[in-house]
This record gives C-alpha cells, sequence and structure tokens, in this order.
C-alpha cells in the first residue's frame, strides 16, 4: 500500500509502528553496548544499528530486528571495534593538538589552531559517512575512508544539512535527556543513514551519468 492510497488512521498506525521500532532498536543498542561493557560492545552496536536502520530505509521495514542486530553485532564485533577505536585515538589526539594551539600563548603555537580545526572538523565530517559507506558497500577500510572523503565534496550541501540536523537532535538529547535511553542511538543513526542515502543516489545518478556519456 503506498503513501497516497493510506486513511489517515493507516499513517497514524504505520507511523507509531515505526516509532516503536525506533525505540525497539534503541534499547537493542543500548543492552548489546553494555554487554559488551560498552568499550567493546558501543561500536559494534553502532555498526549493527546502521545495517538494521539502512534496510528499513531501502525498504527492507519487515526485517527481524533482534536476530539480524544480533548477527551483525557478532560479525562485526572485531572489526568494528578497531576502526572505531582507532578513530577515536586520532580525533582525541586532534582533539589535544586543537586545545593546546589555543591555551599556549606563542604566535607558531597558535599559527597552527585554524588549520588543526579544519582538520578537525573535516575528521568529524569524514566520521559520519565511515559507517554507513562501510555498511552500503562492504568495502575495505582504506576504500571507505577515501570514498568517505571523496562524498564530503560530491555532495556538501548534504553533508553541511547532515551536521546541523545531527546538531540540532544533539542539542535536544541534551535539552531532554530522557530521550537518550527511547531514541537516543537510534534517532542518531537514522538522521545520518538518511542523508547518507540521499549522498549515495546522487554518486549512483553520477556514474550513470557518466556512463552513457562514454557509450554515446
Amino acid at each position: 500500500m503506498t503513501g497516497l492510497n493510506m486513511t489517515g488512521m493507516e499513517r497514524m498506525y504505520y507511523f507509531a509502528e515505526f516509532v516503536l521500532r525506533v525505540v525497539y532498536l534503541n534499547m537493542l543498542a543500548i543492552t548489546f553496548s553494555l554487554l559488551g561493557l560498552i568499550f567493546f560492545g558501543l561500536f559494534p552496536a553502532m555498526t549493527a544499528t546502521f545495517y538494521i536502520v539502512r534496510k528499513w530505509l531501502t525498504g527492507y521495514s519487515d526485517i527481524k530486528i533482534t536476530k539480524n542486530f544480533y548477527t551483525v553485532f557478532k560479525q562485526e564485533f572485531f572489526k568494528s571495534n578497531g576502526v572505531g577505536w582507532l578513530l577515536t585515538l586520532i580525533g582525541l589526539l586532534l582533539y589535544i593538538n586543537l586545545t593546546i594551539a589555543d591555551v599556549i600563548n606563542h604566535s607558531l603555537v597558535q599559527l597552527s589552531y585554524f588549520p588543526i580545526l579544519t582538520i578537525f572538523v573535516l575528521f568529524l565530517f569524514l566520521c559520519l559517512f565511515i559507517i554507513p559507506i562501510y555498511i552500503h558497500f562492504r568495502s575495505s577500510f582504506f576504500s571507505v575512508l577515501k570514498h568517505a572523503f571523496l562524498l564530503l565534496f560530491i555532495s556538501p550541501l548534504n553533508t553541511v544539512l547532515m551536521l546541523i540536523t545531527v546538531s540540532m537532535f544533539c542539542m535536544m538529547m541534551k535539552t531532554i535527556p530522557g530521550f537518550i535511553p527511547v531514541c537516543g542511538l537510534s534517532g542518531f543513526v537514522l538522521i545520518v543513514m538518511h542523508f547518507s542515502l540521499k549522498t549515495f543516489e546522487k554518486v549512483t545518478l553520477i556514474q550513470e551519468i557518466e556512463r552513457k556519456e562514454v557509450t554515446l
């Protein structure tokens, strides 16, 4: 049944069902993060959450949530932890250098502030795309990094809109922290995956146009 053929009650039912699925997915993500003592569970849980959300947004709304979540969590446990904590370490080092450049009263050190800030912001943008690209294309780590960097410039407006929406969502979570256990992680993933898929569609369209031009 398409959205145009649905009655008001049917729309409300599907919306309520979707909200319940988002809440349930968030509970799964928190539970599995805690099972991994957070340190080892967070990144596999995030990867599994991205996988489920991608399925929803690409038309597989009837996917078995618990079964598929557990399967992806288990399959990606070591790889997602390796990549996740490597990126966390890089981000932490950039933040420390940024803080040092801001605090130390030395002209040469302060000159490095804006270059480090630029790299740090680009790194944050990059991190938003990494898991969606990996889940969508199943590429190697270095291929994911390369494509994440390219996507920043293929659709800059979409990337900025994603960052604005994520920032607004984080502000809402900070203002009403009671929402965090309800939809904190799954809501964040839903936003990022939505904008990522829009960017992937643009990349696919560009590739199709280039392919047609080659065959002419």
